[in-house]
């Protein structure tokens, strides 16, 4: 094969007269006959342009964030205990022709984000640059993959590449797409903010894409962007009339969505800092699930206090949450209050936020049964949380057996030993 190649190359050489591969001349763009204001051309068939926003964000990194963010517990645990600064995150998203993923999908367009300090007396970082890249045809995609890496290896070290759901597509396809073009992909950090965001809004909001938690927790305007499941039309359509003027403005539609998803990444980023500094309020500000907030903080020991608080206020609209506080209350030797908890789940119907499992009833009927037979010695209110408890059809068949063995312990009375005969 590699001779036929080569026989080909000298043929077609010879036709034109060229002995030299070095004379060969290279292809030249039609980027500069194409109106892209704002644009500048930086290899063949790319563009590149770099915006800049006013952007907020403190200097220091609050220390509750990893217990939000599991990618930085697991950075403090295995690599470094330090924090990094907030100029080490850099913000990154990709437009496709297709979410399959695929050898066949392309990334057409390129946008990267990062926070730069403020200047003079200013504290903090005062604004986000971003800067993408734009690939306007198939022969381009080396040049425009080069200079996405390029981008990435100057970049300060070590830092995290932050995206949405970017472990899952981002990336993988950006590595699929160098190795088909010969070239090497870069090692780096990553942080995904998709399963923290799930943790925080899954049974708040219908959606927990991207755009849903920018528009309904966030508080974001994307009125009047272009849907990103038109992508891949729009440069499909751009490449079979890259010079009519409708094609380029519904293309450059698709590049400020793409900015609009930078810019909401990161202020997602920043919402997470907000409620890793103030989370005893982040469920009025930020409409959070209070439940799976306290279970953030519940696995650090350091903070233990306010994983008690946001407890007790999640134990007021979610019954696993009302069960684990009525444990704790046990454990630590507040009966009254842990009876006080435990009774909300064994009277419903209560109003919670999420549907109270019969599962989580015969838990809390079981414990005030213990409670009712070991610390108060009423065996007859015991057997009665024990029945109700059993009468809670469909239960998982272990609690059902224990249920059952109790049961019948507190109900049939002990049979007493026969006295031992001395036979003569």
């Amino acid at each position: 094969m590699p001779q036929n190649l080569r026989a080909r190359l000298e043929r077609i050489r010879s036709t034109q007269g060229i002995k030299n591969p070095a004379d060969i001349p290279a292809p030249q763009s039609e980027a500069k006959n194409i109106n892209f204001s704002g644009w500048e051309e930086v290899g063949y068939k790319t563009l590149r342009r770099t915006l800049t926003m006013p952007f907020t964000l403190p200097a220091v990194l609050p220390g509750a964030l990893p217990w939000l963010l599991p990618d930085l517990a697991r950075y403090q645990k295995n690599v470094n205990p330090v924090l990094p600064r907030p100029d080490n995150f850099l913000f990154f998203d990709l437009e496709t022709t297709g979410l399959s993923g695929g050898a066949g999908t392309v990334a057409f367009l390129a946008a990267f984000g990062r926070f730069v300090p403020g200047e003079g007396k200013q504290r903090g970082y005062c604004n986000l640059e971003v800067t993408q890249f734009l690939l306007l045809d198939y022969p381009g995609e080396n040049d425009f993959l080069e200079k996405v890496l390029e981008l990435i290896l100057n970049f300060s070290t070590p830092f995290f590449l932050t995206t949405y759901n970017g472990k899952a597509f981002d990336t993988p396809l950006l590595r699929t797409r160098c190795l088909m073009n010969g070239l090497a992909t870069p090692q780096f950090l990553q942080l995904d903010l998709l399963h923290p965001a799930r943790r925080l809004w899954k049974r708040i909001i219908s959606s927990c894409s991207q755009g849903n938690v920018e528009t309904q927790v966030l508080g974001l305007d994307r009125s009047g962007d272009t849907p990103g499941a038109m992508a891949p039309d729009i440069w499909f359509n751009f490449l079979r009339n890259e010079k009519e003027r409708e094609c380029i403005q519904a293309l450059l539609g698709i590049c400020d969505h793409n900015v609009k998803d930078i810019f909401g990444l990161a202020t997602m980023f920043k919402a997470f800092i907000e409620i890793a500094e103030s989370p005893l309020d982040a469920a009025a500000r930020f409409n959070c699930d209070e439940e799976n907030l306290a279970m953030c903080f519940r696995r650090n020991e350091a903070q233990k206090q306010t994983a008690t608080l946001l407890l007790e206020a999640a134990a007021k609209s979610y019954p696993r949450s009302c069960l684990r506080l009525g444990f704790d209350y046990f454990r630590q030797g507040r009966f009254e209050e842990g009876r006080a908890a435990l009774k909300q789940l064994a009277r419903p119907p209560v109003k919670w936020k999420v549907p109270c499992s019969l599962t989580v009833q015969a838990l809390a009927l079981r414990s005030l049964a213990i409670d009712a037979e070991r610390r108060l010695g009423k065996k007859d209110i015991a057997v009665e949380y024990i029945e109700r408890a059993a009468s809670l059809l469909p239960l998982p068949r272990g609690l059902l057996e224990d249920l059952e063995k109790r049961r019948e312990r507190l109900i049939l009375p002990k049979t007493p030993v026969a006295a031992k005969t001395k036979h003569i």
